[in-house]
């Protein structure tokens, strides 16, 4: 009896886990920290007038299409490289808005950036300015995509995965895929989750379908 008991326990929390290469951290000098790539996703002018030293400037609002969906890969890897991105460094993603912060991250994260650490306290700003992206890419995104954990329209209708809705305090079932009203709270969510509580979660990188309103004309 004792040892079904152990083995039920163990099942159950089978789905809490933690990974080396996406994980928050309390300061910018933690050991895993040093000399990683600062990422800084501050709205741009705010970051180009003053930022952490050799910070790269990624405000959120550059990877939102105006439909409120992220850019096709070949245009969203394009992004990285003008940011002088090639995926296989170690990024300190920043901000001082929690949301854009994690949706920066787990964005980074998916198109499968080597480590990405989420900075959770306070951007220690100093004098230099940022480094805005470039008109042209000054690297190539060479780091494969983890596309493991990015789910489709169609992959949600043919498998029919849980869904976690982004405002639930916790996902309902192992890979659970997390979906939301916007693509910035679905990335977002999908960080607190997977870097910060150790869930094994996946995301639906869109807004979700609207349902169609009923024709109030039909009788």
């Amino acid at each position: 009896m004792r040892h079904r008991a152990i083995i039920c326990l163990l099942c159950a929390s089978s789905w809490a886990w933690a990974t080396s290469d996406f994980a928050y951290v309390n300061s910018a000098n933690a050991p895993e920290a040093r000399d990683a790539v600062v990422i800084d996703t501050r709205p741009l002018a705010e970051c180009r007038q003053a930022s952490m030293k050799g910070a790269r400037c990624l405000p959120a609002e550059d990877f939102v299409a105006s439909s409120g969906q992220l850019p096709h890969e070949r245009d969203l890897l394009w992004l990285l490289g003008t940011a002088g991105l090639n995926g296989n460094e170690n990024v300190l993603v920043t901000g001082t808005t929690a949301g854009a912060r994690d949706f920066i991250a787990g964005l980074l994260y998916l198109a499968g950036q080597r480590t990405v650490r989420v900075l959770d306290a306070q951007p220690l700003i100093e004098a230099g300015p940022g480094r805005e992206r470039g008109m042209v890419r000054s690297a190539v995104w060479t780091a494969p995509l983890r596309d493991h954990l990015w789910v489709l329209g169609k992959d949600i209708l043919r498998d029919r995965p849980a869904l976690a809705d982004a405002r639930a305090p916790t996902p309902p079932a192992p890979h659970a895929v997390v979906v939301a009203a916007d693509t910035a709270s679905a990335l977002a969510r999908f960080t607190q989750w997977r870097a910060g509580q150790g869930f094994d979660v996946r995301v639906f990188p869109g807004p979700l379908p609207q349902k169609p309103e009923a024709d109030s004309t039909r009788r």
